[in-house]
């Protein structure tokens, strides 16, 4: 081959390596062209096996073929070690090694004269190679690791190999280690990816699972804690219709003031309306049905409810704003309620409907220790508060609201069956 065609022969192998991905592929792709094109009774090429960590022939081609399957060669090897050990106080160069060469190092007595092991090494060297029917090593490194080794026989036509061949098979051999080490990269990232895909789909799935534990969790413990409100309810035997009661009239009033009651505004307002005293579940019987007036103490224990009820619906994480609302339910519009004295807009806005209407059904309801109001005295009472224990534009957009809905006949009707806040003390309902 000439000058020419070695050049041309590189560009075209680099052009393959780049197409081809399959490293063993690739390796024997490489031994068939020396094999064909320089003309050898026999070409292998040997690659190092991670899995294995040894050496194994991938492809074997010629006359004196060697069983791949068979030989495997792991660092101990003299040929093997000839490559991979670097012996500083030898000044041999290690690109390559030719049987040749090795036969004239062991006849050289200033070269071999007093090291024993050299000799030894060598010897043992020249048996392998021998034992291959190997004429020249050429080993293929990336990064100073060695990855394989280009083992050929004699040429057909029984020249010896030029300089220009063995730098040709040197380079052929370098870029196809870096090649192999690329595609190595890539399998390992491709294998990579693929079990953190297979992870992460696990995990998803996974999460899938436990999100759909918690729902049931959650819609569990929210029948719970619906059946404490009617439980609540069901204490007094006037309190029948409270829950849907409330809900109608806090619809009502948000709809006239334009609060937007789409989606989750709605479900929240509604629940809100359902649960505010919720609480109360865990006021003792003593307080919640005495039928006289509270002591100081009593009191005390009676305004714990809204914090109560807020804690009740700590654990379901989609009724964190109703939990604010059931909270300051209390709390009046100048300041002065409890538990945290919220003024004015501070109160959440559905807190403040939540006063309002919770208030009139206190006055209007019939109890066994008191008579219900008429609706025209519980309209006074909210105007009388508006500003100090309610929001005014609240307290206006309710009673527009309740004509409107009635049609103006609100007169007739004396009472609005449904429960009432309990006692009453300094203001219109607690």
């Amino acid at each position: 081959m000439t000058s020419y065609d070695y050049q041309e022969a590189l560009k075209n192998a680099a052009r393959t390596m780049v197409r081809v991905r399959n490293p063993r592929r690739l390796l024997k792709m490489i031994v068939r062209f020396i094999a064909r094109e320089v003309g050898l009774h026999h070409a292998s090429i040997l690659m190092y096996d991670q899995i294995k960590s040894r050496y194994v022939f991938v492809d074997s081609q010629g006359a004196h073929r060697i069983p791949v399957s068979l030989v495997k060669l792991d660092e101990t090897n003299p040929l093997i070690h000839w490559f991979s050990k670097k012996d500083k106080s030898l000044k041999i160069d290690k690109n390559y090694l030719d049987r040749e060469q090795v036969m004239s190092w062991l006849t050289d007595a200033a070269f071999i004269g007093g090291r024993p092991a050299m000799k030894n090494r060598l010897v043992k060297l020249k048996e392998v190679m021998d034992m291959l029917k190997v004429t020249l090593c050429v080993p293929g490194y990336y990064k100073n690791e060695l990855l394989g080794v280009l083992l050929l026989g004699n040429k057909v036509n029984r020249e010896t190999f030029s300089f220009e061949e063995i730098s040709f098979f040197q380079t052929l051999a370098n870029d196809a280690s870096m090649t192999i080490k690329t595609a190595e990269y890539r399998e390992d990232l491709i294998t990579k990816n693929m079990e953190l895909e297979k992870q992460k789909g696990e995990l998803e799935k996974r999460l899938v699972e436990i999100a759909d534990l918690r729902k049931k969790e959650q819609e569990t413990y929210y029948e719970i804690v619906m059946s404490l409100a009617q439980e609540v309810n069901a204490k007094d035997p006037y309190t029948a219709g409270h829950l849907q009661g409330v809900e109608r009239l806090g619809i009502m009033t948000a709809q006239e003031m334009g609060y937007d009651l789409s989606g989750r505004k709605k479900d929240v307002l509604v629940a809100s309306l359902h649960l505010h005293d919720v609480g109360k579940i865990g006021i003792p019987d003593h307080i919640l049905m005495k039928p006289t007036s509270l002591t100081d103490e009593e009191w005390k224990v009676m305004r714990q409810h809204p914090v109560k009820g807020a804690k009740i619906l700590e654990p379901l994480t989609g009724f964190r704003e109703v939990a604010n609302v059931i909270l300051h339910h209390h709390e009046n519009y100048d300041g002065s309620g409890y538990p945290d004295g919220l003024k004015g807009e501070a109160i959440p806005l559905e807190a403040r409907i939540v006063s309002v209407v919770d208030a009139f059904h206190a006055i209007v309801s019939k109890r066994c220790y008191s008579k219900g109001k008429p609706i025209d005295v519980a309209f006074q009472e909210l105007e009388r508060c508006a500003g100090s224990q309610f929001d005014p534009n609240v307290v206006e957009a309710f009673i527009r609201a309740y004509k409107q809905t009635l049609n103006g006949k609100y007169k007739d009707s004396k009472n609005v069956n449904g429960h009432a806040p309990i006692h009453e003390k300094k203001q219109v309902s607690e």
